[in-house]
């Protein structure tokens, strides 16, 4: 269950505008959407220490049923984005994202195995949460659930 409904792998960088530029010279990305370089997001989230701001910039690209996320950190508790930057190093494996109808369940299951939510939040419709798989993976794990009408990129 853990692994299913993938819908989404998001980079973490220090230079968002360059990390686009990169993608879209090296890899073919096109079709940068609604959030670009420019577009900055700010959030509050839940933390295993209370309630915390957040503010990022965002860009997203839809590839087929895939969402490229590229995110770079700007202030505010973003601990668990700049920890996985590397000096010298544009872009970085941040978390691969998915779709999820039951939000409790995904948090038992991690827990299990010792993951644990990391932060909590809502976006437009979607509320979502990032688990802590570092440890096995390497990276984070984000769990989404959203209205069907949310998934109609």
């Amino acid at each position: 269950m853990l692994f299913e409904n993938q819908y989404q792998i998001a980079y973490v960088t220090h230079d968002l505008k360059e990390a686009m530029t990169v993608l879209s010279d090296q890899f073919g990305v096109t079709g940068w959407r609604g959030l670009n370089a420019d577009y900055v997001v700010e959030n509050t989230i839940m933390t295993p220490e209370g309630e915390k701001s957040i503010t990022m910039r965002v860009a997203i690209a839809i590839l087929g049923n895939m969402t490229l996320e590229v995110l770079e950190p700007i202030a505010g508790e973003t601990t668990i984005f700049t920890e996985m930057l590397v000096p010298g190093q544009l872009l970085r494996l941040h978390h691969l994202g998915f779709r999820c109808n039951d939000l409790d369940a995904a948090k038992a299951a991690n827990a299990k195995y010792g993951r644990q939510v990391v932060s909590e939040g809502r976006f437009k419709a979607a509320h979502f949460i990032y688990v802590d798989a570092r440890e096995t993976l390497g990276h984070f794990l984000e769990y989404v659930a959203a209205p069907a009408e949310y998934w109609n990129r």
